[in-house]
């Protein structure tokens, strides 16, 4: 049987929940939960915060390969005066 857990903060994307085992945060935009068994609610939005600066980063070094690579072809149509 699931076991229940007390909803302690719910907005249209995030569910903060306190079960037995800790504090889970779920986004619903990701589709998942970013924080599992944290020992306080600070704790379960600090992982979440976490977990989207690496998301971040990751995103960021992919756009800058990816606009090298995009400015690297360009360029070999490029007419120099």
């Amino acid at each position: 049987m699931a076991e229940k857990c007390e909803l302690v903060f719910r907005n249209d994307t995030i569910t903060l929940s306190k079960c037995r085992n800790g504090f889970w945060l779920y986004d619903k935009v990701a589709g998942m939960n970013l924080s599992m068994e944290a020992e306080t609610e600070q704790n379960a939005f600090i992982e979440t915060i976490m977990y989207y600066q690496k998301q971040y980063v990751k995103s960021k070094e992919s756009y800058k390969d990816i606009y090298g690579k995009v400015k690297s072809f360009v360029e070999q149509f490029i007419e120099e005066d």
